[in-house]
């Protein structure tokens, strides 16, 4: 059965077309997003009150900068030694951002049993793909396939992320089955002809992949 949206039956019950690759977000599918435990950290590490550490890395643009690839990983940690002081080693700092997201568990266990290739899809900067490769790596090796909106230059909800993950993925739009927590991205992934669902916790997400055959049988 193509992707077409045409539907087939097993043992009477209908089965959605297959898809060729499950595409997540990250804060608030396959993690908590939690900034506040974020900012604590950084305020413990720092010692700067928090209003000064937010405005310096959040309210000034900083994040949203490194979130759409205008900073490599270097400059993103000059730019925080510069804020918050060069005493400060990339660790301590790379353990404090990964404060933000906290991962579920159940949901990664979740993804490891699809039966198609997988994709975390995140709106974020080289210092979260570095917790990735640290702190969070308990995330990235539950899914085959990384795409972080830095390397891709452009954020969701914008049409060109879903264009540009598209071809990353080297699949057609209709094949990728994609679940947000947001519902303009849910949106913008519909209007690319995406087949988009938003989040509604890991138990409808069970059902979904197995709406689509995903699971073993």
């Amino acid at each position: 059965m193509g992707s077409d949206g045409e539907t087939q039956r097993t043992e009477g019950r209908p089965v959605m077309s297959p898809v060729e690759v499950v595409v997540l977000d990250m804060g608030g599918v396959a993690c908590e997003f939690v900034p506040a435990r974020r900012l604590d950290a950084l305020v413990a590490l720092s010692g700067r009150p928090p209003a000064a550490v937010d405005d310096a890395l959040f309210g000034s643009g900083l994040d949203d900068r490194a979130e759409r690839g205008e900073l490599t990983l270097d400059e993103v940690y000059e730019a925080i030694d510069a804020e918050l002081g060069p005493e400060l080693s990339r660790d301590a700092v790379r353990r404090a951002w990964a404060q933000a997201f906290v991962p579920d568990a159940e949901l990664l266990a979740l993804v490891r049993t699809a039966r198609r290739a997988t994709a975390l899809f995140t709106n974020n900067g080289p210092l979260i793909e570095d917790c990735l490769a640290h702190e969070l790596s308990s995330v990235t090796t539950a899914f085959d396939r990384l795409l972080v909106s830095w390397r891709l230059g452009v954020t969701k909800p914008h049409p060109d992320a879903y264009a540009k993950a598209t071809t990353a993925l080297g699949v057609e739009a209709a094949d990728v089955l994609f679940v947000d927590d947001s519902p303009a991205s849910v949106a913008a992934a519909l209007a690319a002809g995406w087949n988009a669902h938003p989040y509604r916790g890991t138990g409808c997400l069970g059902e979904l992949f197995e709406a689509h055959g995903l699971l073993a049988a």
